[in-house]
């Protein structure tokens, strides 16, 4: 393990060994700055000669990894997983606010376009266009045919996505916490062709023959490819479309994702646990996350040092031809240099939510004149209790963890890097007494510990 090291001027230098930081410790020559990774700031004026050094990162939807190699030797491993709660939490703070701006301005009138984002602006003149427009009628009576029309327009940086958009933003805010001097970044660029992932021999016109070709719907089209038949009984009245994979944990509508069921099977596998037939079904959420964030991501890692990018089947090469296991962390220590080894461990750090908010109640009670108070729902999102505060790196009884959430009024769970409880191992339950736990250090929106099993591939 290298500790890491930072000038008095506030510079990353190249990391030192534990017994030199000892030393530098204990003469007072240095402090500690921060714990994972563990870092030291000298406190005496030196020189800020570096090494070359280059960060390499393998970009996927859930996990990322992140290497920094210098003369062929990794000296920096981590591995970061993202969020993928964003989605999910925006659509229910929308629902919210419009239930609540139903009941409390039922009056008021409506707004809409009231964002500077999501005014349409002339491409020409930068006055208002139409909706859906680049462009607005005043130049476009004036522009003759459709490409005299749009000459000279430079093209604007495009919107992506707010969850996919913290998920790069996280990426690049890693990659500005490494604690060493980056000289050089080398990305993985990628392209999925998604139909032909499913189909390879796919060609020509093929591309523009879905699965609703011949359908008006995924429904019917499921129902002909089943031929109205339930595919466990072979019932063929009362059918309904099942999703193998549910809405709500990432599923789509796609063909490949739906299967003819009658009611009384599609009741008896929700209900039941009522085994299906095995079905074919691909999803492709995670590639096309990274898909289409990534020439935002190439565009904010430029801004930190010289971006060059390679391919995947080129990381695969090197890394088969040396034998390496695959995993994200070790195709970021090739895509940094295809010659370098990883070594074992690395940094794991966990994206996760600073603060829990409850805004209003989901469900509103009518009647009340004075305020809710009393609800238990005020008390379910504790932040701070007896010192602590959620996601403090903790020690309980020898271990480590992060502390998820509070119990009561003097009881909390903890976890490790993995997710998993630590608890007492006498008792059946998770609560852990804050009188027996020790806090080390305080987080906010990531925890990170080292790890020194096989890092995830997916």
């Amino acid at each position: 393990m290298k500790v890491y090291v930072k000038s008095q001027s506030g510079k990353w230098l190249m990391p030192t060994n534990p017994a030199k930081a000892r030393i530098l410790l204990k003469q007072g020559k240095a402090k500690v700055i921060q714990r994972t990774p563990f870092a030291i700031r000298l406190l005496y004026g030196t020189t800020e000669h570096v090494q070359p050094l280059t960060v390499g990162i393998d970009d996927g939807g859930i996990n990322v990894g992140i290497a920094a190699v210098s003369k062929g030797k990794p000296l920096f491993q981590q591995e970061i997983t993202l969020r993928s709660d964003i989605k999910s939490k925006l659509d229910t703070r929308r629902q919210y606010r419009r239930s609540r701006r139903n009941r409390k301005t039922r009056y008021r009138k409506p707004r809409f376009l009231n964002r500077k984002s999501s005014i349409p602006v002339c491409k020409v003149c930068g006055g208002n266009s139409p909706a859906s427009q680049v462009i607005c009628r005043a130049c476009q009576n004036r522009a003759d045919g459709v490409h005299q029309r749009y000459a000279g327009i430079k093209k604007g940086s495009f919107q992506i996505p707010p969850s996919i958009k913290a998920k790069k933003e996280a990426i690049v805010r890693g990659v500005k916490q490494i604690p060493l001097p980056i000289s050089r970044i080398m990305l993985e660029d990628v392209y999925f062709d998604f139909q032909a992932m499913e189909n390879p021999d796919i060609s020509g016109e093929q591309y523009q023959h879905g699965d609703l070709l011949y359908h008006k719907n995924f429904k019917q089209a499921c129902l002909v490819r089943d031929k109205f038949k339930c595919r466990v009984c072979g019932a063929e009245s009362k059918l309904q479309c099942h999703h193998i994979r549910p809405r709500a944990k990432g599923g789509t509508d796609k063909l490949s994702n739906l299967m003819t069921l009658c009611d009384v099977c599609h009741d008896r596998h929700h209900k039941d646990g009522l085994k299906l037939p095995k079905q074919k079904s691909s999803f492709y959420m995670s590639a096309a996350h990274v898909q289409q964030g990534k020439h935002y991501l190439q565009r904010k890692l430029s801004k930190i040092a010289p971006l060059s990018t390679t391919f995947g089947y080129i990381t695969g090469h090197h890394r088969n031809r040396a034998g390496i296991e695959k995993s994200h962390v070790n195709d970021a220590v090739v895509i940094a240099d295809k010659n370098a080894i990883p070594f074992d461990g690395y940094i794991k750090t966990n994206h996760v939510q600073s603060r829990k908010r409850s805004l209003h109640e989901a469900t509103a009670r009518k009647g009340r004149k004075s305020p809710n108070r009393t609800q238990k729902r005020n008390n379910k999102n504790v932040f701070t209790l007896k010192g602590f505060t959620r996601w403090d790196t903790v020690q309980y009884k020898g271990r480590v963890g992060f502390i998820s959430g509070f119990t009561g009024s003097s009881s909390c769970r903890i976890v490790d890097i993995h997710g998993k409880y630590i608890k007492n191992p006498e008792k059946k339950y998770t609560q852990v007494n804050l009188r027996e736990v020790r806090k080390i250090h305080g987080n906010r929106s990531t925890v990170s510990d080292y790890a020194n099993s096989s890092p995830t591939e997916s």
